[in-house]
């Protein structure tokens, strides 16, 4: 649902819907850690990817999408 509206269009967007401190917790780590990890989504782990997939009801396999396209769109600029 958030993917076909268009209302993520990158990995940082998601967490206007859930506050990242809400998350990391959830993921069992500090809001700092967490938080360097969303400017380089790419460094999450599978399982941290289906963890917040799993919260959000979102695809796991668009999430992980995301994070990758999120990596290349770095190198490309």
């Amino acid at each position: 649902m958030l993917f076909d509206e268009g209302l993520v269009k990158e990995f940082k967007d998601l967490f206007d819907v859930v506050p990242y401190s809400v998350m990391a917790k959830k993921l069992n780590t500090n809001n700092v850690r967490f938080k360097a990890k969303l400017d380089e989504p790419s460094s999450l782990k599978i399982g941290e990817l289906q963890v917040i997939a799993s919260i959000l009801n979102i695809d796991p396999v668009a999430l992980f999408t995301l994070a990758i396209k999120n990596k290349l769109v770095k190198i490309e600029k």
